[in-house]
């Protein structure tokens, strides 16, 4: 039985940026903006087909939470161009070993069909926290030309760097997982390889794109050119925890490794490792030490997290020892209000 609360609370945090306004689609035509709060029981309605909620993706800082790649067959194949965008976030060329590493973590990415069976396709990437929405664009027209797309067929969302006095909104998306009111038609997520629609718990599982503030600055700084290296190398020499080191640290985790936490747990720790030069297999085996202990059923997801972690710097702005601190906290507070 799907937790509606829980589901409303991760939609409205991969999905919803602007909350003092909206928009509705109408049963005809168009969409209407509505100058009320955008609350959780306006997004559960959203999800039962009530009403179908376009947000606004700039906040009043012209920040964004994800970028949208959005596939029509008036403009192009949807499905070929789909692969193909896919193909350039995950780089899936012909590398092999630690030469193989995805541009984009593939937990930030979804797949949606805004009108299933409709060959009309969205590819969402997620945003851990704000960016600025030039950023998100440039990220954008980057994979559209790794891709080998015309910048034309395939439209971009957002379509501005900034809100401005005359256009104090900017663009608004249609949210996912709602019914088209005009083609009585839902969106579904969809797997990556087959296309067949994913329930929607599945954003449950998302991570959202990190970044450095100096991932951040390197890029705005950059706008204007064709090209931007964005990723760096990691410190060359990495060395490995002691026995006791390891065996020291896997106690305290699994003493937090707790459901509803471990994905914050993990990443913090990495984090942590990261910021002390830990070596990669010292990462690995704690990890997959604490997996074995308690059971989790999710390990391969978190072994495949430290690789992109030591690997890609793309997803290095990690909290380390200040996050676990926080999951400490949170951790205690519940267990005095048992």
């Amino acid at each position: 039985m799907i937790n509606l609360l829980g589901l409303v609370s991760t939609f409205k945090t991969l999905f919803v940026n602007r909350i003092d306004c909206y928009c509705i689609q109408r049963s005809k035509e168009g969409y209407v903006r509505i100058s009320e709060p955008l609350d959780n029981v306006v997004l559960e309605n959203h999800l039962a087909g009530k009403v179908t909620v376009g947000s606004y993706q700039l906040n009043q800082q012209s920040m964004v939470k994800n970028l949208i790649f959005d596939m029509d067959p008036e403009t192009c194949d949807p499905r070929e161009s789909t692969q193909r965008i896919l193909a350039a976030c995950f780089n899936n060329q012909p590398k092999h070993g630690l030469d193989h590493r995805p541009r984009v973590w593939p937990k930030a990415v979804l797949l949606e069909a805004s009108r299933f069976p409709d060959s009309s396709y969205h590819v969402w990437l997620l945003f851990a926290r704000p960016i600025p929405a030039g950023v998100a664009r440039w990220l954008g027209y980057r994979l559209l030309d790794l891709a080998g797309l015309d910048r034309k067929a395939v439209e971009i969302f957002p379509k501005q760097d900034g809100l401005t006095a005359e256009r104090p909104f900017g663009n608004f998306v249609k949210l996912p997982l709602g019914l088209h009111q005009v083609a009585k038609k839902w969106s579904c997520l969809l797997d990556f390889n087959t296309f067949k629609p994913l329930p929607a718990t599945c954003i449950f599982d998302v991570q959202g794109l990190q970044f450095t503030d100096e991932d951040l600055e390197k890029i705005q700084g950059q706008l204007t050119k064709t090209q931007v290296k964005i990723e760096t190398n990691l410190p060359r020499k990495f060395e490995s925890l002691t026995n006791a080191e390891e065996e020291a640290t896997v106690k305290f985790l699994c003493k937090y490794w707790r459901e509803g936490y471990r994905n914050r747990l993990e990443m913090s720790f990495l984090g942590l490792c990261l910021k002390k030069e830990v070596s990669y297999e010292s990462a690995r085996r704690i990890v997959s030490e604490v997996v074995s202990r308690t059971g989790d059923n999710e390990g391969q997801s978190r072994l495949e997290l430290i690789n992109y972690h030591y690997r890609n710097r793309l997803n290095v702005s990690l909290k380390a020892t200040s996050g676990i601190r926080e999951i400490l906290l949170e951790l205690k507070e519940i267990d005095h209000g048992r």
